[in-house]
């Protein structure tokens, strides 16, 4: 299941570090905090933003980053916000609007001990937990529409989760995007307030863990190559739980997780990972 997460991370932050910033308006905004912002790669600067467009390869690296409207990821871009701390109090991506992610681009938020380590954990032995952590909060929803990779953990986020094609691909081929590594979706630990929303995924991998939805989840025509893809456990799903037409068919996996809890009706592929 993990075999290339890290890998993948380790990449994505090399690419970052050598391109370097370059801001679009970084003046005006450190003048006036209240200011949109447009990062062509590296770290962008903490403060508060207005709106921010990723045109670059971007990271959340230097203080806390707020949006009080909307984040765009554009085409074949990436933000990377998964830098922490021991008491999870910095680097973080606070958002007041909605995230939108384009094709071919790349969305990491959040990182925790276990599950996901932050990219400047102290702990470098990678077989080990971490300390650091990092939680993302996005005030509206995200949506990525044929991104080639989506990676969301210890976050909230207070509307819906849209996840629309995209993937690069039934294959675990080397991605030129993210320096060789596979691409793959993730969704752990997180709390989504509407509904979650996963139709036309292609990729390597594909899992959800530990997440509470307070809406529906539709987990629709999502193909891995990996066969121990379409991990699903211990989930908590307020509303509906409808699955159909997934390849694998939505299992546990080597996840070690269980059961997912649902409170609404349950349809097709999903209810042989509901329990009782």
């Amino acid at each position: 299941m993990r075999l290339f997460q890290r890998r993948l991370l380790g990449c994505v932050v090399a690419a970052v570090t050598a391109v370097g910033f370059v801001g679009v308006g970084a003046s005006a905004a450190a003048a006036n905090p209240i200011s949109s912002f447009t990062c062509a790669g590296g770290s962008i600067p903490a403060g508060t933003y207005s709106s921010l467009v990723i045109n670059g390869a971007c990271v959340v690296d230097s203080g806390n980053v707020s949006v009080t409207n909307n984040v765009a990821v554009l085409n074949g871009k990436e933000l990377i916000a998964a830098f922490g701390s021991a008491d999870g109090s910095t680097s973080k991506l606070i958002v007041g609007g909605n995230v939108a992610v384009g094709a071919n681009a790349v969305l990491v938020l959040g990182c925790e001990p276990g599950a996901f380590k932050c990219l400047n954990d102290p702990d470098t032995n990678e077989n080990d937990p971490g300390t650091f952590a990092a939680a993302d909060s996005i005030g509206g929803s995200v949506s990525a529409t044929n991104a080639l990779a989506v990676l969301v953990h210890n976050s909230t986020i207070r509307q819906n989760l849209a996840l629309i094609g995209g993937g690069g691909g039934v294959n675990c081929n080397s991605q030129a995007a993210l320096q060789g590594s596979p691409a793959y979706a993730t969704f752990e630990d997180t709390h989504i307030g509407g509904n979650l929303s996963i139709v036309g995924w292609r990729s390597c991998w594909l899992g959800t863990f530990r997440t509470h939805v307070v809406g529906n989840v539709t987990f629709n025509n999502n193909m891995t190559a990996d066969p121990d893809g379409n991990e699903l456990a211990d989930n908590t799903i307020t509303g509906n739980f409808s699955c159909s037409g997934n390849s694998p068919t939505p299992w546990f996996g080597d996840s070690q997780g269980g059961p997912n809890h649902v409170v609404g009706n349950v349809s097709g592929q999903c209810t042989s990972i509901v329990g009782t």
